[in-house]
C-alpha cells in the first residue's frame, strides 16, 4: 500500500469504535431519505462509510481496525449489575444495519473485530496497545470518553465535535487542558465523577472539577481513598459513604489491553476491495454511482489494484472431432494429444497419511487442470446395474468418441487410464469407476472431479448431475432429450442432430465437463480446498465405489418376516383406532384426524398450520396423548394412532430394503453420496440405509436382516463413541471437558457432576440426561428453545442449564461464540482439515436467515470435522485391509459406524486393523474411542 503522499517516520494505525460511529451516522441522517425500495434503512451504512472515508482521506492511515461490541453481557455486568442498564434499546432500523456495515467493511477490505465477553472498548485498547508495541502512531476514532485513558505520546483520540468533521485531536496536552489531569489519571477522575450514560453512579455532588482537585492534591484515587478521612464538608462525607462504589467504578472503567484477538497489525492492512462483493452489496443498498465511485476510490488504495472483475465464466469450446478406425488410430491420437504428465512436477503421494498436522500444502491445481484431458462416459452408474455405452475424450482442441467395451480400443484405453489418470478431469469419479468396471476397466485416482470440486466450493448447492452443475456454475441450461436413467443425458440446444448421434452427444457432455473444470479449479485453489479434494474426497470415492459394488448381504426371509410383523401390527392398530373413533377413518388424512380429534372427541388443538388447519404432526399427537385422560376413547385412539404410524413407517422401510435386493446376487447395492449434506457427512439413497432406526428395539430389529454373505462368517460393527464431543473438547481447548474424557468415568455422569456441583455417585438419571442433551445440543448448534422442547422443560430452565454448563466449561462458550464472530468476519467456517462452509446470511438484515446462518456456523466446524475424520478412517481402514491382503471388506458406513464383512480366520486381525485405523485417523487432545462388536447379523454385532 502506498501512502507516500504523507511522509511519516512511523506507520499510522487507525482504530475505530464501530458502534459509536454507527450510532452517530444513524442519528445524523434521516432514515426516510436513506432507505431502499423494500424499506431497508441505509442511513447508518451510508453515514458510517462516508464518515470513515473522510478520516481515511485526512489521516491516510497504513492500517485500520474496526472494533464492535458483541450482543450479550460482559465481565463489567458481573461487576456492576446495573452497568448500562438505563440505556434505551437501539432502534430496530439501526440494528438491521449493523450486519450490513460489517458486510460492507469486509467487501471494502477493512478488518473488523469483536470479542465475546468484552466490549468494543477493550478491543480498541488492545489494538492501540498492539500498535504502540509495533512502533505505530495510533489514532483512535471514538466518541466515548473512556478512550481518553489510552492517550499518550503515541496514541491520539479523534473525538467528534458537534459536526463530525470537527474532530478534536485529543493528545495528552488536550486532556490536561480540559480535565486538569493526565490521561493516565483520567480513569480515577471518571471513577469519582461516575458516568451517567453507562449508569455508573459517582460520588454525589462531585464533578470533574472537584475530582481533578483531589487527584492533583493527593496524586491518585488510591491516595484519595487513603486520605478520605481528611477531606471535610459534604463532599468528603459523600466520598466516605461511596468508597466501595468508587473502587468498583475504577475496576469497571479500566480497559483491557491484552486480549487475544487473533490478528496482527499486518492483518489490518487495507486497500484491496472485493469488487464482486461490493457490487452486489451496493446494488442491494441501492447506492448511487457517485457514492460507489467515491467509496471505491477511497478504500481501493493498493498500487495497481483496481477493482478486479469477477472471473469470466469459461465458454464451451467445441472441439475438433477426430474419427477412429482401429486400435492404431486411437493410440496415435493419444500420443499426439494426451502427453504424459510432467515428470518434474510434484504429484501427491497416494499413500499419504492424513493427520491433524496436515498443513494443506500443494493447493495449486488450476494450471494442471488447464493442461488436463477430459473423459466422459455415457452410461448407467447405478451400483449393481452399471453399464457403459459411449466414451468421449477431449484433449486440447481435439475429441474422439468410442465404445469403451469395444475390443479394438479396450487395451489402449486401459493403458491410457493407468498412465495418465493423474492428469484427468471427470465429472463424478465414483460414477465413472462403476461404468469403467462394467467395461472391465479400472482407473487410478484422477486429477480433478468437477462434481466434488463444485461441492467443496458451494456445499449448500444441492446439485450433482452435470446438468445441475452446468446451470449453477456456468449459467448454461442444457436440454434433457432422453428420459432414460443414464448419467449424462444432456445436450446443447443448438445441436438438433445429437439425439441420433450418441457419440456427438457424449463429446458435447465432455466439453461441458472441461469448461466446468476450467471454471472451478481456480476457485478451488483460491479457497485452498484442493487438498481436501485430492487427499480426502477422491480417495473416499474409491472406497465407496468398492462398497457399493460389493453391496450388503441380506436375509430375505428375515426381512419378509419383519414386513409381515409390522404390517400385521399396523393393521391391528388401525382397527383399534377405528373402534375408538366409532367409525372408519383414513389414519393418513390430517383432515379426517382433525375432525375426529377436535370436533368429535372435543380435544383442545395445540396449534394451527400455516394454512389454518389444526396440526396433527407427531409432536402435536404426542402432546395430546400425554394430556388425554387415561382409559378414555381419545387416549385409546391416540395411542393406537401413534403406534400405527410407527409400525407403518417400519413396514415401509423394510419394503424399500426388499425392493432394493439385487436378484443377481441377493445383496443391496445402495448409492453413497458425497455431495448432499452441507457439513460433509455421507448419505445414502436407493435405498437410504441411514433412516433405519437405531434408538428403539423395533427399529434395531431391521438390522437383523443384514448378514454376512456367502464365504463370510460374521459382521463387525465399529462405531465412534461421542466423536462430536471429543472434537468440541479439542477445538475449544477446555481443560475441564478434556479431563472429563480422561477421567475414565461415565462421561455424561461426570460432566453432570461438574455442572450441578455434586458428587458423581449422586447424579440422577434425569440430571445425566439433561446434561447429555446439552452437550450434544451445543455440538449440533441446538438453541435453548430446541433444547427445552427436546427435554420437555421450560425455556427458562433450558437457559439456566446452558448458563450452568458454560460456567463450568467457559472455553466451550468462548469457542462457540468465536465461531460466529469469525465466520461473520471471514464469511466462512473451517473444520480441522480446512473444509469451508460459507455463510453469506450471517450479515443478512433478515433475522430468520441470520439466525439460521448462526446455527449453521455453530454446527459446521464440529460436524464437518466429524465427517472428515470418518472419511479418513474409511480410507485408512480400506487401505489396511488391502495391504494385509485380507478377504474381509467394508460394506457399509452409517453415521459414525463402519460395518465390515468378516472372512473366516481373519476376525481378530481385522478388528485390530479397523480399530487402529479409526482411532488414529486424527490426533486430538482427547483420544478417539471406537467400540466394536461381532455377530452373525448387524444387530447381534451391536455393542
Amino acid at each position: 500500500m502506498d501512502h507516500s503522499a504523507t511522509p511519516q517516520t512511523h506507520p499510522t494505525l487507525l482504530v475505530v469504535d464501530g458502534h459509536s460511529l454507527a450510532f452517530r451516522a444513524f442519528y445524523a441522517l434521516p432514515v426516510d431519505n436513506f432507505s431502499t425500495k423494500d424499506g431497508q434503512a441505509t442511513n447508518a451504512v451510508y453515514g458510517f462509510l462516508t464518515m470513515l472515508s473522510q478520516v481515511i482521506e485526512t489521516e491516510k492511515p497504513d492500517h485500520i481496525g474496526i472494533a464492535f461490541d458483541v450482543k450479550g453481557g460482559t465481565f463489567r455486568n458481573e461487576l456492576l449489575t446495573q452497568y448500562k442498564g438505563t440505556r434505551e434499546a437501539a432502534p430496530e432500523e439501526l440494528l438491521t444495519q449493523l450486519p450490513l456495515i460489517q458486510q460492507a467493511l469486509t467487501a471494502l477490505g477493512v478488518r473488523w473485530i469483536e470479542k465475546p465477553g468484552y466490549e468494543g472498548d477493550d478491543v480498541i485498547a488492545t489494538l492501540a496497545t498492539m500498535g504502540e508495541h509495533d512502533g505505530c502512531r495510533v489514532l483512535v476514532l471514538s466518541g466515548d470518553r473512556d478512550s481518553f485513558q489510552l492517550i499518550d505520546d503515541d496514541v491520539t483520540v479523534l473525538y467528534p465535535g458537534y459536526h463530525f468533521k470537527d474532530l478534536k485531536h485529543m493528545d495528552p496536552a488536550a486532556v490536561e487542558a480540559k480535565y486538569h489531569v493526565t490521561p493516565g489519571q483520567y480513569p480515577d477522575l471518571a471513577a469519582l465523577r461516575g458516568e451517567t450514560s453507562d449508569n455508573i453512579p459517582g460520588v454525589p455532588g462531585v464533578g470533574d472539577g472537584f475530582a481533578a482537585k483531589w487527584i492533583n492534591q493527593y496524586g491518585s484515587l488510591d491516595a484519595i481513598i487513603e486520605h478520605a478521612d481528611e477531606i471535610g464538608g459534604k463532599k468528603g462525607e459523600a466520598l466516605r459513604d461511596n468508597i466501595d462504589q468508587v473502587r468498583l467504578n475504577r475496576r469497571v472503567n479500566a480497559l483491557v489491553r491484552d486480549l487475544d484477538l487473533g490478528v496482527t497489525i499486518d492483518d489490518l492492512d487495507y486497500g484491496r476491495v472485493d469488487a464482486d462483493l461490493t457490487e452486489r452489496l451496493f446494488n442491494e443498498l441501492q447506492f448511487g454511482e457517485r457514492t460507489r465511485t467515491k467509496l471505491l476510490t477511497t478504500f481501493n488504495t493498493a498500487p495497481d489494484d483496481t477493482p478486479t472483475p469477477a472471473p469470466a465464466i469459461p465458454t464451451i469450446i467445441e472441439p475438433l472431432v477426430d474419427a477412429l478406425t482401429d486400435t492404431a488410430s486411437l493410440t496415435m491420437w493419444i500420443e499426439q494429444y494426451c502427453p504424459p504428465a510432467d515428470p518434474t512436477e510434484e504429484r501427491p503421494d497416494p499413500t499419504l497419511d492424513i493427520t491433524a498436522e496436515y498443513d494443506h500444502q500443494s493447493t495449486q491445481c488450476a494450471d494442471a487442470v488447464r493442461r488436463s484431458w477430459t473423459l466422459y462416459i455415457d452410461g448407467d452408474a447405478k451400483p449393481g446395474h452399471a453399464s457403459a455405452h459411449m466414451a468421449a475424450i477431449i484433449a486440447g482442441a481435439h475429441a474422439v468418441a468410442f465404445d469403451p467395451a469395444d475390443p479394438r480400443y479396450h487395451d489402449t484405453l486401459r493403458t491410457l487410464l493407468d498412465t495418465h489418470a493423474d492428469s484427468l478431469s471427470v465429472h463424478g469419479y465414483k460414477e465413472h469407476l462403476h461404468m469403467l468396471a462394467a467395461a472391465d476397466l479400472t482407473c487410478p485416482t484422477v486429477l480433478f472431479d468437477t462434481n466434488l470440486a463444485g461441492y467443496l466450493i458451494d456445499p449448500d448447492f444441492q446439485g450433482g448431475s452435470l446438468e445441475e452443475c452446468a446451470a449453477h456454475f456456468l449459467d448454461i441450461h442444457l436440454d434433457d432429450h432422453d428420459d432414460t436413467p443414464k448419467q449424462g443425458t444432456l445436450g446443447f440446444e443448438d445441436n438438433d442432430d445429437q439425439d441420433d448421434d450418441p457419440a456427438q452427444r457424449c463429446i458435447d457432455h465432455a466439453a461441458v465437463v472441461a469448461a466446468l473444470a476450467r471454471r472451478l479449479a481456480p476457485e478451488l485453489e483460491r479457497r485452498e480446498q484442493y487438498p481436501l479434494l485430492r487427499d480426502i474426497e477422491l480417495p473416499t470415492s474409491r472406497v465407496l465405489f468398492h462398497m457399493e459394488r460389493t453391496g450388503a448381504s441380506v436375509d430375505r426371509a428375515r426381512l419378509d418376516e419383519l414386513h409381515t410383523q409390522f404390517a400385521d401390527e399396523s393393521a391391528q392398530m388401525e382397527a383399534i383406532a377405528e373402534s375408538a373413533a366409532g367409525r372408519s377413518i383414513n389414519l393418513q388424512s390430517p383432515k379426517q384426524l382433525g375432525v375426529v380429534l377436535f370436533e368429535e372427541m372435543g380435544l383442545k388443538p395445540t396449534k394451527k398450520t400455516k394454512k389454518g388447519a389444526y396440526t396433527t404432526n407427531a409432536a402435536a399427537l404426542q402432546t395430546l396423548y400425554a394430556t388425554s385422560e387415561e382409559g378414555s376413547k381419545a387416549n385409546e385412539f391416540l395411542g393406537a394412532l401413534l403406534r400405527h404410524r410407527e409400525t407403518n413407517k417400519l413396514k415401509q422401510i423394510v419394503e424399500t430394503l426388499i425392493d432394493a435386493i439385487n436378484p443377481k446376487d441377493g445383496r443391496i447395492h445402495t448409492t453413497f453420496t458425497q455431495t448432499v449434506t452441507a457439513t460433509g457427512r455421507l448419505s445414502s439413497v436407493d435405498p437410504n440405509l441411514q433412516n433405519i432406526p437405531n434408538r428403539n428395539a423395533d427399529g434395531r430389529e431391521i438390522r437383523s436382516g443384514f448378514v454376512p454373505g456367502e464365504g463370510f462368517v460374521d459382521l463387525l460393527s465399529a462405531d465412534y463413541s461421542q466423536v462430536e464431543l471429543r472434537i468440541m473438547a479439542d477445538l475449544s481447548g477446555d481443560e475441564a471437558l478434556i479431563e472429563a474424557f480422561r477421567s475414565g468415568a461415565d462421561f455424561h455422569r461426570y460432566v453432570a457432576s461438574l455442572v450441578f456441583g455434586i458428587p458423581v455417585d449422586e447424579v440422577t438419571p434425569d440430571e445425566r440426561s439433561r446434561v447429555k442433551a446439552m452437550s450434544y445440543g451445543l455440538a449440533y448448534g441446538l438453541s435453548t428453545y430446541g433444547l427445552s422442547k427436546q427435554l420437555g422443560i421450560s425455556n427458562g430452565e433450558a437457559t439456566k442449564l446452558r448458563d450452568q454448563y458454560f460456567e463450568t466449561f467457559g472455553k466451550v462458550h468462548d469457542y462457540l461464540e468465536s465461531l460466529v464472530a469469525d465466520a461473520r468476519r471471514t464469511g466462512y467456517t473451517e473444520t480441522i482439515f480446512g473444509r469451508r462452509r460459507y455463510f453469506p446470511d450471517l450479515n443478512s438484515p433478515n433475522r430468520q436467515r441470520r439466525d439460521a446462518a448462526e446455527r449453521g456456523a455453530l454446527n459446521a466446524p464440529i460436524q464437518g470435522s466429524a465427517a472428515d475424520i470418518m472419511k479418513i478412517a474409511m480410507i485408512r481402514a480400506d487401505r489396511a485391509l488391502r495391504d494385509a491382503k485380507l478377504a474381509s471388506r467394508i460394506v457399509l458406513q452409517i453415521h459414525d459406524e463402519l460395518v465390515v464383512e468378516l472372512a473366516a480366520g481373519e476376525v481378530d486381525e481385522v478388528i485390530a486393523l479397523v480399530k487402529d485405523a479409526m482411532e488414529h485417523a486424527v490426533d486430538l487432545a482427547v483420544p478417539l474411542d471406537v467400540s466394536t462388536g461381532v455377530g452373525t447379523d448387524w444387530q447381534r454385532a451391536a455393542h
